[in-house]
């Protein structure tokens, strides 16, 4: 056999073999990250059940979002002589209206319908069609709508639409903000799931022991303010239940990276609250 057709040959199987052995290396890493990963998640799920924390069905979806940015808008002053029945204030770009007649019913769950067909009405409410009802953040006297945006719901005090309710289920005064325009500053990226919000939330000693998790919702949330502008990222609200008061207090993960984001003034949506 001609001796350069051997070499060829050695060539090819030592080719073929280092590719194989590349290929193994690569699939034993990738077991070895989902097995680290695995035993991760049961320590952690094991710790959870001891500390006996409680949590309803948390899914390991993941969602795709982006930083968006949106500046102090005056669209709300602007269109405000469109609207009647009311008296209308400003402070700081938020609308404070008080309606001259009051809207009442026999319960908040009917009140919350006749709200619904008030907002379609341009001449009552402003962009009332963009706003979502959000029994996660609502109280018996607070009914709060969320701002609606292409990417998604916004769980921000810069676009939502508060009425307050008295004791006898009347609604006669109103807040609202809007951001009428965002732009988008980079890709989309991948998010974590709710379950790993609650992990990372857990593992940062911010669920204490006893605790429930009532519920959890993802949502565009301010990171900060730069430059005359807002920035927003998805963030998981999570609410948990205290053993020992029963208050409930909703805190912050940032959908990206997992980490706790502050509650502040600036977020009203972030706070604590009674059952």
């Amino acid at each position: 056999m001609d001796f350069k057709r051997i070499e060829i040959i050695f060539l090819v199987v030592f080719a073929c073999l280092d590719i194989f052995l590349f290929v193994s290396y690569q699939q034993n890493q990738n077991i070895e990250m989902i097995d680290s990963s695995v035993s991760r998640n049961t320590t952690i799920k094991r710790e959870m059940s001891n500390d006996q924390v409680t949590t309803p069905h948390l899914s390991s979806k993941t969602y795709t979002g982006y930083y968006l940015a949106s500046k102090p808008n005056r669209t709300l002053q602007e269109q405000s002589e469109r609207l009647t029945g009311q008296r209308v204030t400003f402070n700081d770009n938020r609308l404070y209206g008080h309606f001259y007649n009051s809207i009442s019913a026999r319960s908040n769950l009917r009140l919350i319908n006749q709200l619904k067909e008030i907002m379609k009405n341009e001449h009552q409410i402003l962009h009332g069609d963009q706003y979502r009802y959000s029994r996660e953040f609502s109280t018996a006297d607070r009914l709060v709508f969320t701002q609606k945006i292409s990417e998604g719901d916004l769980y921000d005090e810069a676009g939502e639409l508060v009425f307050q309710v008295n004791d006898n289920h009347q609604v006669t005064n109103y807040q609202q903000t809007y951001i009428n325009r965002l732009t988008t500053l980079r890709e989309k990226e991948q998010t974590i799931s709710a379950k790993q919000a609650v992990q990372d939330l857990y593992t940062d000693n911010e669920i204490s022991s006893g605790a429930t998790i009532k519920w959890t919702s993802v949502g565009y949330s301010r990171l900060l303010d730069v430059n005359n502008s807002s920035v927003y990222i998805p963030a998981w609200f999570i609410a948990i239940e205290s053993k020992n008061s029963g208050n409930i207090q909703i805190k912050r993960i940032n959908a990206f990276t997992g980490a706790l984001m502050k509650n502040n003034n600036d977020n009203s949506l972030a706070t604590t609250s009674s059952n």
